[in-house]
């Protein structure tokens, strides 16, 4: 029902039921807060957003409070005003006074509210937190004397994840946000996904920062520094720098790493066409062994850790296949050093991705081989442009380059990868190529009406149908994977599963941002790109075709389904 409210003597409409901060915000009224998260319940716990109300004797918190039938709501008033300065300067009455070189100096939301609020000196001096930062995990730090302790860190990692890394201990002045028996976040039950980096306020959590480690490997002649870029970084400094869809994404990134002394960049997107490829078979051959339930998407790390650390029972569901980084790691060090007559020890790979769990996969004692690491170093969106502005780099003053051969190039499917369902969508066309029966076979894929409650459809190859379904976050891949085998459902073959919400577009390393305006913007640049590529799927990709005609099936002999391998033979005529 829609009721009337006025607010700083002007009437609005507001619905019943709907709290005081929404129906701010929504008619444009600022309202600050530091614990507050869309589609969080509210906690009214660091008490920024607080308003006055006629006729309340409190200043009340507008996050947690529902509107009323003709209430007058003052959200600028002196005593307002008042009140939440004197709350900011009480948060940094213990912060650490190391802005000039904190990592998020400029991009920190204490450092916002205190220029908003007008906070020129330090009136309130509280003890410092004798706290020391905790370096022990391979992808994010914690530096507990910065932390407000606003609870969103906890609230992601528990609410969303499932997988309560780190939580309150302690009480009173006392509390604080720790992992479990102070050991560290490498002992922690902590899957990688830095999701908790996106929603900290200021630099309590951050990356583990490799742009030192690259930084040296490009200043050293004996290292052949090579960049993996993975499209979905591209696309998002596409965003941040308001390029043209239409414009070559990588093609300027690729010219300012080579300023910078990279000796290849290649083009990561190549492997996400192969690991397409090889999942889609793996999909054909799950099916036709009559496996029990779904095959997993394995492309996540951070999903694959959360499997491996929470629900072992799918593990053998997980698909077989490396991530898009790691498949080009290996042929760089591999297929590429032996072709081209190079060491694999002087080669230094670099992968650049929108994911913060990629430096973890990178580090797993699986991905070395006799002392050589598949990839070396691991940049976040983030630090990328860190890297870039160190060497005084001005993107949109670089001219477009191609990326290196042969691993130059890549289908549409690159870029669909990097939204949530569109990867299902594009194993699903790789495996229609695969099991179609007959070439006058259309392959559709029908997106459901309302996706926020459904994420599945069926895919028809032949007289047989098979299931897809996507999912993003934890907590809704755990839920819907209790659902179907509660319910013992058998008609989903595939499930996506992205530990970021949004998929890649809403990944831990990219640039940070509140709401789903920017993921949702770098979803639109994948999809441009996708409706101006050549190569609409992986099959289509000529190199990737080539590869396998070079390599024939791809596949050590005897390891393969001999149906499998004579149906991928027959459809792969290179005319």
């Amino acid at each position: 029902m829609e009721i009337q409210i006025d607010v700083n003597a002007k009437q609005i409409s507001a619905v019943e039921g709907e709290t005081l901060l929404t129906v701010l915000r929504k008619h444009g009224f600022k309202i600050p807060t530091m614990c507050h998260m869309n589609r969080f319940s509210p906690t009214g716990a660091c008490r920024l957003c607080v308003v006055e109300v006629e006729g309340k004797r409190d200043l009340i918190t507008s996050c947690s409070y529902p509107v009323e039938q003709g209430m007058k709501v003052r959200t600028n008033s002196q005593r307002v005003m008042r009140a939440r300065k004197s709350l900011v300067e009480l948060l940094l009455s213990n912060h650490p006074d190391d802005c000039l070189y904190c990592v998020r100096n400029g991009h920190c939301e204490l450092q916002w509210l205190a220029e908003e609020m007008n906070v020129k000196e330090r009136k309130y001096f509280g003890e410092k937190n004798a706290t020391y930062p905790d370096y022990s995990s391979t992808s994010v730090a914690r530096d507990p004397a910065k932390c407000v302790l606003c609870s969103r860190c906890v609230r992601i990692c528990e609410e969303v994840q499932l997988v309560t890394a780190i939580d309150f201990i302690s009480r009173g002045n006392q509390t604080k946000v720790n992992s479990a028996f102070n050991q560290g976040l490498n002992v922690s039950s902590c899957i990688h996904c830095g999701q908790c980096i996106q929603v900290c306020p200021t630099a309590a959590l951050t990356d583990i920062s490799h742009v030192e480690k690259v930084q040296a490997a490009l200043g050293n002649p004996r290292q052949k520094v090579v960049f993996l870029i993975n499209p979905g970084a591209s696309a998002s400094m596409a965003v941040e720098l308001k390029w043209k869809p239409g414009e070559n994404l990588g093609g300027r990134l690729a010219a300012a790493l080579r300023s910078c002394g990279a000796f290849r960049v290649f083009d990561m997107g190549y492997a996400t066409d192969l690991h397409i490829v090889e999942e889609a078979r793996m999909l054909a051959t799950h099916i036709r062994a009559g496996k029990p339930g779904p095959m997993l998407s394995s492309c996540c790390p951070a999903w694959v850790r959360y499997v491996e650390e929470f629900r072992s029972d799918l593990l053998d569901n997980l698909a077989p296949v490396k991530s898009s980084q790691q498949f080009l790691g290996t042929l760089v060090k591999t297929v590429y050093a032996h072709e081209n007559k190079l060491d694999a020890d002087t080669i230094f790979t670099v992968g650049v991705t929108p994911c913060v769990a990629n430096k973890y996969e990178a580090s797993r004692e699986e991905n070395t081989h006799r002392g050589i690491s598949e990839v070396d170093a691991v940049l976040t969106v983030r630090e990328l442009f860190h890297l870039l502005r160190a060497y005084g780099l001005e993107m949109k003053q670089i001219d477009e380059e191609l990326m290196d051969e042969p691993f130059a190039t890549s289908s549409a499917f690159a870029y669909k990868v990097n939204y949530t369902g569109g990867k299902a969508e594009a194993v699903a066309r790789e495996l229609f190529r695969i099991w179609a029966d007959s070439d006058k076979e259309t392959f559709k894929f029908n997106l459901p009406k309302n996706q926020a409650i459904k994420r599945e459809t069926r895919v028809k190859i032949g007289e047989r149908e098979f299931g897809f379904a996507w999912v993003s976050s934890i907590e809704e891949a755990d839920s819907y994977l209790r659902e179907i085998a509660e319910e013992g459902r058998d008609d989903i073959h595939y499930i996506e599963v992205m530990a970021c919400l949004g998929g890649c577009a809403g990944g831990g390393g990219q640039p940070i941002s509140r709401g789903f305006e920017k993921p949702l913007a770098r979803k639109r640049i994948c999809q441009d790109v996708e409706k101006g590529h050549s190569a609409k799927s992986a099959w289509e990709h000529a190199d990737i075709r080539a590869y396998y005609n070079k390599n024939k099936t791809g596949r050590p002999a005897g390891q393969a389904d001999e149906w499998l391998e004579a149906r991928f033979r027959e459809r792969t005529d290179l005319k």
